[in-house]
């Protein structure tokens, strides 16, 4: 057990406070899609709402967090941690009382910005406290705490979004925040790299703004602007021309933000790689996956968050009981099997069509959310321990910066490019329908011009009562294809990372960069005593 007696309170108020504030975030996404239809349908969201109100958000996030992963390295990981508190829940309140979802979308990049400070910050928290034998068995806890606290959100915003307070889901950040702000100040030691220069580089740190924050608006909006658009071609070549000249200085040291060498370790490199790919195929189970049981199988918001419940329950068990393995195996082999598992996860959902109902939920999408849910418990902590293990103790904070810039990278591409593929498929599917081109072409071209908004299509007015309800029938079908398109396409994706993971993933590297030794194991007192020595009071 990696608590030394000396500090058994001192390791759980770590923990606490980490956890406590990272929910923060985590809740923040999963908790607005069961608010989503909600909210569609009071501030009259259009379909590319849909996907900024979630999309926002991430994109600030991933266009900061390297930046603010560094700052806790140079200034404080508590200070900066705290600050993002701050901003976020002044943020949430800003959602919560908002009229239109112009506004949200604003309150979404100001909690953007908060989180990205919130995130890095925590887990690097957690990685600089404890000992290298009691990283795994920390990450594995910190990774099941948070997705317990992310998968209760939704129950809780289908309650509250059923009693038409969807304005609740927003603000429930604040009380969290207050907690995880007040253990920080009172129970965590400071922590920071001693070696690392006083001052960041102004100019590296917009050079990695607007290189990530140009590339993820230009897919996110290329599918309202379309690729040829002249402003879609100007924010991602601008994008990717300003992280050339970003890594071109780095690599003279000019900025001291990102050290390039972290990516010479083979293992650091690829558990990056996968986290993009992995979580960015996550990401549009997670937004649909609420959409497609209320407004096609007919679930109450409240039925909706509570069937997600199971996934939740499975992943914080597994990715709980996962983390004393990685400091004894190393990551590989659940990161593996996770992988699979929750590929064949996604198989089953894109086989569950048009169901009866809440009546149907246990023989239709019972399982899949079990089976989807144990994957994801196995390969969180794994990739998230194997990105931490493979960088010196030091850089917990860019290290931990680069590993969720990855994840929230890997969200806003592949909810960009899928989410307007999507938006793309269901309105071909729709149109393409046998029974939608017997209807006459006004009433064609009224679908097609309303397709964008997906399930929120409206019906011409002119169809007979019948036909209309025919047409909505072939609505709830065409999204349920398109679903379908999307989830096979998860799977193929997680199939391919558990490949690239046996390929890649060294777990001697690991255990040779942690100083492990299976013959060492009753060291972990003394282990543990030098690393919360080794966390130094800010002295800035």
């Amino acid at each position: 057990m990696p608590f030394s007696s000396k500090h058994r309170v001192a390791d759980l108020w770590v923990l606490f406070a980490s956890v406590a504030a990272a929910s923060m975030a985590f809740v923040a996404s999963t908790s607005l899609n069961v608010a989503l239809p909600a909210i569609q349908v009071e501030l009259g969201a259009r379909g590319a709402d849909l996907i900024w109100i979630p999309n926002a958000y991430v994109m600030v996030q991933a266009s900061l967090i390297v930046v603010t992963g560094s700052m806790g390295d140079h200034y404080g990981r508590n200070r900066v941690c705290l600050w993002g508190i701050l901003l976020f829940s002044l943020a949430s309140v800003v959602c919560g009382f908002a009229e239109s979802t112009n506004v949200i979308i604003a309150g979404r990049l100001a909690q953007g910005v908060g989180s990205s400070m919130i995130v890095p910050n925590s887990l690097a928290i957690v990685s600089a406290y404890y000992g290298r034998k009691g990283q795994g068995w920390a990450i594995g806890l910190w990774s099941g705490f948070t997705v317990l606290m992310a998968g209760l959100a939704p129950f809780f915003a289908g309650v509250v979004t059923d009693f038409g307070m969807w304005r609740l889901v927003f603000l429930i950040h604040i009380p969290l925040g207050a907690l995880a702000a007040l253990v920080l100040i009172r129970h965590v030691p400071e922590s920071y790299d001693k070696e690392a220069p006083k001052r960041m580089s102004i100019l590296g740190t917009l050079l990695v703004i607007l290189g990530v924050a140009g590339i993820t608006f230009g897919f996110i909006e290329s599918s309202t602007f379309g690729f040829d658009s002249p402003l879609i071609i100007f924010a991602i070549v601008g994008g990717i021309l300003a992280l050339l000249k970003f890594l071109l200085d780095e690599r003279r040291a000019k900025h001291a933000i990102l050290p390039l060498w972290l990516f010479k370790s083979r293992t650091f490199t690829s558990s990056n790689m996968i986290t993009l790919v992995f979580h960015g195929v996550i990401q549009p189970a997670l937004l649909y996956l609420p959409l497609n049981m209320i407004q096609v199988q007919g679930y109450s918001a409240t039925f909706t968050g509570f069937s997600i419940i199971p996934l939740i329950l499975v992943a914080t068990l597994s990715s709980s009981l996962v983390g004393p393995l990685l400091d004894r195996r190393g990551p590989r082999a659940p990161m593996v099997l996770g992988l699979i598992v929750v590929a064949i996860g996604f198989v089953f959902f894109a086989n569950v069509g048009v169901t009866a109902g809440e009546s149907d939920y246990l023989s239709t999408f019972f399982l899949p959310v079990v089976i989807f849910g144990f994957g994801f418990g196995l390969s969180f902590a794994p990739l998230t321990m194997s990105a931490m293990a493979a960088a010196p103790g030091a850089n917990a904070g860019i290290a931990s910066g680069v590993n969720h810039t990855m994840a929230r990278v890997g969200q806003v591409l592949v909810v960009g490019i899928l989410g307007g593929l999507a938006i793309t498929w269901f309105g071909q599917l729709l149109i393409n329908d046998a029974y939608i081109r017997s209807l006459p072409a006004e009433a064609q071209s009224e679908l097609a011009a309303e397709a964008i908004f997906l399930l929120e299509t409206q019906i011409p007015d002119e169809l007979s009562t019948a036909e209309q309800e025919r047409v909505q029938q072939v609505i709830r079908e065409s999204f349920v294809a398109t679903f379908s398109i999307l989830m096979r396409i998860g799977a193929a994706a997680c199939a391919f990372c558990a490949v690239v993971a046996v390929m890649t993933i060294d777990d001697r590297e690991l255990k040779q960069k942690r100083g492990y030794d299976v013959q060492d194991e009753n060291d972990e007192a003394a282990d543990q005593e030098a690393a919360v020595d080794a966390v130094a009071p800010a002295s800035q």
